[in-house]
């Protein structure tokens, strides 16, 4: 069966009625106190039948190609409530109740902008590197450890709370992580490979594998040592003078002197930069808020 249209004329001119079969709005009296029922009655006019109709199919249609309302200064918005607003094509969800009046492009207490789109297949809290340096798309932000108010990013507090913190933030507010010059570690969750470690900010610094060098001192050289002995006669005497330089004195095993403690100095050169680090590029890191 084909389906019916939409925003077409439902009703044409009735008895003495002028046969207006446009979209008519009813001037606001009449909206007010609408029409006396019955045929012979206070009957509406077939325009503003036309117009009644039509307004509910444009709702309808808003419903369709967008999922949600168009917004109205009129409705009345609960936490949590979506809308779309024609003005800039991006949706928003309500963070208060009884929120009536207040255009949720230029009202952030009111308002929490959802994006170009109304849902998303990111869940809120997930990251995502990119390779640019502009602008977050709708729904996302910069992992760089900004304040936030919790009024106006609530699903992402939900999600992360306080954890992220370092100091300085007020009651109403919460820190999201940063994530600038750092590598990312899953959490070691009792397997025992980096155990005691927590989603908490708190970085683990650098570190290298504990291992050994082996080293060699360099040589000095060749060297001479000095030795005492005993003088066979005086130097006034001439004759013999060495102790022992004859075959019937046989043989003594004297010592040198003692060159006392002393050390060798053993210098290993250094190499790298300042921070010990594996092959990387650099990419930009936004976290989902919504």
């Amino acid at each position: 069966m084909a389906r019916e249209p939409f925003n077409t004329r439902w009703a044409q001119g009735v008895e003495t009625q002028d046969n207006d079969n446009t979209f008519k709005t009813p001037d606001a009296a009449r909206q007010n106190t609408g029409w006396e029922g019955g045929q012979d009655k206070d009957a509406p006019r077939a325009g503003q039948e036309n117009w009644w109709h039509n307004r509910v199919d444009s709702a309808l249609q808003d419903l369709e190609r967008k999922g949600v309302m168009q917004y109205h200064p009129q409705a009345i918005y609960s936490v949590g409530a979506p809308c779309y607003t024609p003005e800039d094509g991006l949706f928003y969800e309500s963070v208060a109740d009884n929120n009536a009046g207040n255009p949720p492009a230029s009202s952030p207490t009111y308002w929490r902008l959802v994006g170009s789109s109304l849902y998303s297949s990111f869940p809120v809290g997930c990251y995502m590197d990119v390779s640019h340096n502009g602008s977050p798309d709708p729904g996302w932000l910069k992992s760089v450890g900004s304040v936030l108010l919790i009024a106006a990013y609530p699903k992402l507090y939900a999600k992360i709370g306080k954890r992220y913190n370092t100091g300085g933030e007020s009651s109403l507010e919460f820190r999201i992580p940063d994530w600038r010059g750092l590598f990312p570690r899953c959490l070691d969750d009792g397997r025992g490979i980096d155990p005691g470690r927590a989603l908490d900010g708190v970085l683990q610094p650098s570190q290298n594998l504990s291992h050994s060098h082996t080293g060699s001192a360099s040589s000095s050289g060749q060297h001479n040592h000095t030795m005492t002995f005993m003088l066979d006669r005086t130097v006034t005497t001439p004759g013999n003078a060495v102790y022992g330089d004859e075959n019937y004195y046989g043989t003594e095993t004297k010592n040198t002197n003692t060159a006392g403690l002393h050390s060798h100095t053993i210098s290993i050169g250094s190499s790298g930069g300042t921070e010990a680090r594996s092959t990387n590029g650099a990419q930009v890191r936004w976290i989902r808020y919504l």
